[in-house]
């Protein structure tokens, strides 16, 4: 059952999702184009028209992350909202599901989108980069793209070796480390969205409003929560207590451990509040 309810979900959310793809695509698109059109060899008047053009595009292309970025995480909390507690939550209710099976669908293929917009913004840039790159070296006739990538290559493998040693952890690990922690991030910040929707409707008559009070709540006190873990390593650090032979990682890691914990704890309590009012409290409008 939970198979189907996830390709219910993904046949709700590729449509929106497309189309927040499509708007960062045309902006990636435009501004390889403005890129393109540059040319160093031109006047200074034309060049500075370029360079205003180039600024412009790359203007647009940073809202076009942000909003793409706001609108994809928009997407997935409107539709929890719209299937569980409004007039289509009877259809979901009805289904011969539980509500961890309701909860978990919605819950995979919210993280599924995340993650294809993120991988679909790095790409973008990925190719943002080749593009500029690639033309830059088109006027410098006496130095080609390889020659580029075996320096590249070559500066990449001394950054990682002094990285390992100032950071205190090689930097395949650390990436893994990252990629990790921000996968499990993403999974939390959804669940919280989806549990501030659900606390919402505590409140009858203003539900909307109640969402968004809760989600401002829980945000301040994980804020607190955030500057209180990171007391320990302020307080070492202003009285020297670190040892010399400590790392970068060393410092961090403990933080940034015991604020993934915290977070984790809230997903957890925020996963039970969705069973809760699902079950237990669901007042459908």
């Amino acid at each position: 059952m939970l198979r189907k309810l996830l390709k219910y979900e993904w046949m709700g959310l590729r449509f929106p999702l497309m189309i927040m793809m499509i708007v960062l695509a045309g902006t990636m698109v435009l501004t390889c184009c403005v890129i393109l059109t540059i040319n160093p060899k031109l006047d200074q008047t034309i060049a500075w028209y370029s360079a205003m053009a180039l600024m412009l595009s790359f203007f647009l292309y940073y809202f076009g992350i942000i909003g793409c970025t706001i609108g994809t995480t928009l997407i997935v909390v409107v539709r929890f909202y719209k299937t569980c507690y409004t007039d289509q939550g009877y259809l979901t209710h009805t289904l011969p599901a539980t509500a961890y099976q309701i909860l978990n669908s919605k819950l995979l293929a919210a993280v599924l989108t995340q993650l294809l917009m993120i991988i679909s913004i790095m790409l973008s840039i990925f190719i943002i980069l080749q593009v500029g790159i690639r033309h830059v070296f088109s006027f410098i006739p006496e130095y080609s793209y390889a020659e580029l990538y075996d320096q590249l290559s070559f500066q990449l493998s001394l950054i990682a070796e002094s990285f390992a040693k100032d950071f205190g952890i090689r930097i395949s690990y650390w990436i893994a480390y990252l990629v990790i922690y921000s996968v499990i991030g993403i999974t939390a910040n959804i669940i919280t969205l989806f549990g501030c929707v659900s606390l919402g409707q505590l409140y009858a008559k203003h539900r909307v409003i109640g969402a968004i009070c809760a989600y401002f709540i829980v945000q301040f006190v994980m804020f607190i929560v955030g500057y209180i873990s990171a007391l320990p390593m302020y307080t070492k650090m202003l009285t020297g207590s670190y040892s010399r032979d400590v790392t970068i990682f060393g410092i961090m890691s403990p933080t940034m451990n015991l604020s993934l914990f915290a977070t984790i704890l809230l997903a957890v309590g925020m996963y039970f509040a969705n069973v809760h009012m699902m079950t237990k409290r669901l007042n459908l409008e």
